[in-house]
């Protein structure tokens, strides 16, 4: 069918006007507005962080080893005129995170999390709030946890700044800063090795049966320097040589030794056996001092099988200590 010239002529202005309209949807943005008396609240966190922060060595993915809590005292009144952004807006030179509660410290290994009381976690930022008035933020706590998220180098630094904002639409309820740099350590103590000098003047008759162990030789363990931020300690041994009983704690001696039937026995400080590696906690370590001393024993013990001879008889343990 032909077209009148009139046909012709409204064709190309009904493209233009869907052309128009859809130009003019696309730059329609709904928008939350404060109240005359409502404006953003400035929270600068780290106050406590002018000696850095130290972070044990095994602590568990999402330990919390910071926290403070700054409060809102009046309520913000806000307007929306349609669907809009609420939540948390992490600042993009942190990282990027599309959903959830925490929130990442760049690539250091930590992560932040903000709780507000009312509303618990604040949450990435997404479409929440629709069209009303006289929306309220109202008063609240607001507590920053710096958490471990990864593995930690040994010295990292996160500089002071900006982390972030809590909004609705365009009104910023709250912007939160980091006031000091974090000096992030590793936090451990020093253990030197240790040699015990089980004595060499021993008699075959002193060894007379299975089980016998003639004398106790205690030792210690030094921790040494601990670093703030270690809450617990825990310690296990582990075996070089053979397991003669890994619940008695005895071993082989080493592959150079000449002695033969004797096994080493190894014991905490009251002569009890220490089970291998089975993780025991340090009951004597405090987060006021810096020098601890675990106090353990060892004996040579007479085996069950094997002929009894002389000679040299040494053995090697891995003392391994674990920092919460």
């Amino acid at each position: 069918m032909k077209l009148s010239r009139k046909q012709r002529r409204l064709l190309p202005l009904l493209s233009i006007t869907a052309v128009m309209a859809f130009v003019f949807s696309s730059q329609a943005a709904a928008n939350c507005t404060f109240h005359t008396n409502s404006k953003t609240v400035t929270m600068n966190y780290g106050s406590k962080l002018t000696e850095g922060l130290s972070v044990p060595q095994d602590a568990a993915i999402g330990t919390v080893i910071y926290q403070e809590i700054i409060s809102t005292t009046k309520t913000q009144w806000y307007d929306c005129d349609g669907p809009s952004l609420y939540g948390f807006v992490l600042n993009p030179a942190l990282g990027s995170v599309t959903s959830g509660t925490t929130f990442p410290l760049g690539k250091t290994g930590l992560s932040f999390r903000i709780r507000e009381n009312v509303n618990n976690y604040l949450a990435v930022a997404k479409q929440g709030l629709y069209a009303g008035e006289n929306w309220s933020q109202t008063p609240d706590d607001y507590q920053l946890e710096i958490i471990k998220s990864g593995e930690l180098a040994s010295e990292n630094s996160i500089p002071a700044g900006y982390l972030g904002q809590y909004q609705g639409g365009n009104a910023v309820f709250i912007k939160f800063y980091l006031i000091n740099p974090i000096t992030l350590n590793t936090a451990s103590c020093k253990t030197p090795a240790v040699s015990v000098q089980m004595g060499d003047d021993y008699r075959l008759n002193e060894f007379d049966k299975s089980g016998d162990t003639p004398r106790l030789i205690k030792f210690n363990i030094a921790l040494n320097q601990c670093q703030r931020g270690i809450k617990k300690v825990n310690y296990q041994l582990k075996a070089t040589t053979k397991v003669i009983d890994s619940t008695k704690g005895i071993v082989a001696l080493n592959a150079e030794s000449t002695a033969k039937g004797i096994g080493l026995q190894l014991m905490n400080d009251a002569g009890q056996p220490i089970a291998l590696d089975t993780v025991y906690p340090f009951n004597d370590f405090n987060t006021t001092d810096t020098d601890f001393k675990i106090p353990l024993s060892a004996a040579y013990y007479r085996l069950a099988e094997g002929t009894l001879q002389g000679g040299t008889a040494n053995t090697a343990i891995t003392f391994i200590v674990s920092y919460l």
